[in-house]
């Protein structure tokens, strides 16, 4: 007779396998080395240019905007995901209203560069911290295998098929097979994290390219 213990024995390594490596299969497609370090669907683009989403004059300087205050406050404001995007734009326009005419269009494209090194400072962090996770998920994927494989065969356990039904299988389970269980279970809710995470780079670009045509829509030129 079939048991509950007998189905997970089954079940378990066949889940751990799609799932640890269907994230993996994702990443060596192509033959670049870095891919194997990045498990989302869409390739990876470590910088955000500017020409992805500015048609603005050309960003030469990257840097001088961090010493205008007001700039630097703001850029920090608006790319912020707290901040709902529509406060940002408004943030935005007053800023604008308020730049003499003669200045304008260069205060306004040194907000964007900030808004752009700031983004791509955001990328940077986000997708570090996706292929970290990422290769910690690996690596336990490894190790409960492992465990699978080393688990007694049924006999050593002690454990019959004549239980009544199946909670009174599940409560047959070893201590070993009930942690190998547990461990499955957590760490497939983990990889779970992994798709919608992989979302957030694309929301910060998202949002980076609406405050680029927020700024470009108080331009002049």
């Amino acid at each position: 007779m079939t048991t509950m213990r007998h189905v997970l024995r089954a079940a378990i390594p066949l889940a751990i396998g799609i799932s640890a490596s269907f994230a993996w299969s994702l990443s060596v497609v192509a033959d670049e080395p870095a891919k194997a370090e990045w498990p989302c669907v869409y390739r990876k683009v470590p910088v955000l240019s500017a020409a992805t989403i500015w048609d603005g004059p050309e960003i030469k300087d990257t840097s001088s905007w961090r010493k205008d205050d007001a700039i630097r406050k703001l850029s920090q404001y608006v790319v912020s995901r707290r901040i709902k995007e529509a406060d940002a734009e408004a943030a935005i326009k007053k800023y604008a209203d308020g730049l003499p005419a003669d200045t304008r269009d260069a205060k306004l494209t040194d907000l964007f560069a900030a808004i752009l090194t700031r983004t791509n400072e955001d990328r940077k962090v986000v997708m570090s911290g996706i292929e970290r996770f990422h290769k910690r998920q690996l690596e336990r994927s490894k190790e409960i295998e492992k465990e699978g494989i080393e688990l007694p065969p049924a006999n050593d356990l002690g454990v019959t098929d004549d239980s009544s039904g199946p909670a009174g299988e599940i409560s047959q389970l070893s201590s070993k097979e009930e942690k190998y269980k547990w461990e499955v279970r957590t760490f497939q809710e983990k990889q779970a994290n992994i798709p919608i995470a992989c979302e957030i780079p694309q929301l910060i670009d998202e949002r980076a390219g609406a405050l680029a045509r927020a700024i470009r829509a108080e331009m002049k030129s």
